[in-house]
């Protein structure tokens, strides 16, 4: 029995979605709370997301319409607790359902806060479509790259790393990590992420559908180095 440990976010659906549903959360509350047009609200987040102020989306909210800073942990709350609206990759339901079909035992590894991740699953209706799924953060500080992560996810599906291929788009999280925990890997280029030539994943590949030929291909690799 062979096993694949998938990456949730930019590997399975466009983290952008979940991103963009929480502005527009919050673009609401703050409409309804102070005042503040919803759409002005909205565009305020989404430039500062897609300017040099990525990650202070919430500062700049509140510069932008003179609201107090001590509001951004409540905004923070409203964004993560947000109801998603989400949908995977194309071609992502039915590579799964060919994978399974082709006994493989699929696990979902994901950082995050697993209240946050639960949602975004839930929302993509993923547990009817794999074996497992492990959030990362209930087994190691900070989650992936942490060998423990890993490790948890290899337990839940009750296989070794050498018959485990770990898949997804972050050269660090996901490919120098499932190495580290012994796994072979494969990137899914779905974002701009590149790391060091010496982190690189056995394989890249541009397309999720791409990953059955390609996770055989690496498994009889490793038989062969075996025998």
């Amino acid at each position: 029995m062979s096993g694949l440990i998938l990456d949730l976010d930019d590997t399975l659906y466009p983290r952008e979605q979940f991103v963009l549903g929480g502005f527009a959360t919050v673009a609401r509350h703050v409409a309804a709370c102070h005042q503040i047009s919803a759409d002005d609200a909205l565009i305020t987040l989404m430039n500062a997301y897609d300017g040099e102020e990525r990650g202070q989306e919430f500062q700049a909210l509140s510069g932008q319409f003179g609201l107090s800073l001590d509001l951004i942990p409540e905004l923070v709350a409203v964004f993560r607790e947000h109801h998603p609206s989400l949908w995977l990759r194309p071609g992502v339901v039915d590579t799964l359902y060919q994978l399974r079909r082709e006994g493989w035992r699929i696990a979902i590894l994901t950082n995050g806060l697993p209240s946050v991740q639960t949602a975004k699953v839930d929302a993509l209706g993923l547990r009817r479509l794999v074996d497992a799924v492990v959030y990362a953060e209930e087994y190691a500080v900070g989650g992936k790259p942490d060998a423990a992560a890993f490790g948890a996810a290899l337990a839940r599906l009750n296989l070794p790393a050498s018959s485990c291929i770990g898949v997804g788009d972050d050269p660090v999280c996901d490919v120098r990590g499932g190495r580290a925990a012994g796994l072979r890997t494969v990137r899914v280029s779905s974002t701009n992420l590149e790391g060091p030539v010496q982190h690189e994943a056995d394989v890249v590949i541009e397309r999720f559908e791409e990953l059955p030929d390609v996770a055989h291909a690496l498994l009889e690799l490793v038989d062969s180095h075996v025998a």
